[in-house]
């Protein structure tokens, strides 16, 4: 079952994930929304999916806090195409062995627009695991900051943190400061962070015009595969239709924003 939830102005949630349980939430910043504080601790053996969607108009605050206990697995999804600005703190604690926790968000970053974001995946327990995905794409004098953080504990074996930040810049005048971080303080870890920043390729673009694309359309085309794995986590067909919908148009896929 999908429980909704749809937040206004400045609210607070705090959500218990019941030990085995299995619960799966879809959560929209509506367009009056300034702030969100979320809190979610996940109980022993339980399985969680979290969808975050900011339809806020104006400047909003995200704040993210999680904590999973043994066995515990939690899978978020944030999708953000709005022209307003965002600034989001995300922590989680993996905080008992056998932890595992997956972040994917996708965010577009418009003329003048400001997206920021602070994470952390801490692992205070051995046998854990932290994935973190960010994906964006900047138009005209956009602007984009990531600083994520796998943050593994002395005695906390056999953890493994990856993280990959993936940015597509288009236009001119924009700016993407990204800082992927891992702070490692055990010896038997996996870790891995993966950055790709730049343009489009220009060998794809000229394949696209070459089948009758605009030059905008054929960019659109290429911003597509930056969202669609955090929208392929909607568990609401019609909404994730929906969303592909508002995603496309909003690249310039069907020639306008």
């Amino acid at each position: 079952m999908l429980n909704r939830k749809e937040v206004h102005n400045s609210e607070t949630l705090n959500i218990q994930i019941d030990s085995r349980d299995q619960k799966s939430y879809l959560i929209e910043l509506s367009k009056d929304c300034t702030k969100f504080d979320l809190n979610v601790e996940c109980l022993e053996n339980s399985f969680s999916k979290f969808f975050i969607l900011n339809h806020a108009e104006s400047a909003c605050e995200l704040n993210i806090n999680m904590v999973l206990k043994q066995d515990a697995n939690c899978q978020m999804g944030v999708l953000d195409l709005e022209k307003s600005p965002l600034k989001w703190n995300h922590y989680v604690d993996l905080k008992e062995q056998g932890a595992e926790y997956e972040i994917l968000s996708g965010q577009l970053c418009q003329e003048h627009i400001k997206k920021v974001c602070e994470m952390e995946v801490r692992h205070n327990a051995p046998h854990t695991n932290g994935q973190m995905k960010n994906f964006a794409v900047l138009f005209d004098y956009g602007q984009y900051q990531m600083i994520a953080n796998g943050n593994i504990k002395k005695g906390c074996f056999d953890a493994q943190s990856h993280q990959a930040t993936r940015v597509l810049t288009l236009g001119q005048g924009h700016k993407t400061k990204v800082i992927p971080l891992l702070l490692i303080d055990e010896n038997d870890v996996k870790a891995s962070h993966a950055l790709t920043i730049g343009q489009p390729d220009a060998d794809q673009l000229y394949y696209l015009q070459s089948r009758g694309l605009s030059t905008k359309q054929a960019v659109g085309l290429l911003s597509v595969g930056y969202f669609l794995p955090v929208i392929d986590l909607v568990e609401d067909e019609e909404l994730k239709d929906s969303l592909r919908q508002e995603m496309e148009s909003k690249v310039g896929l069907h020639g306008h924003q």
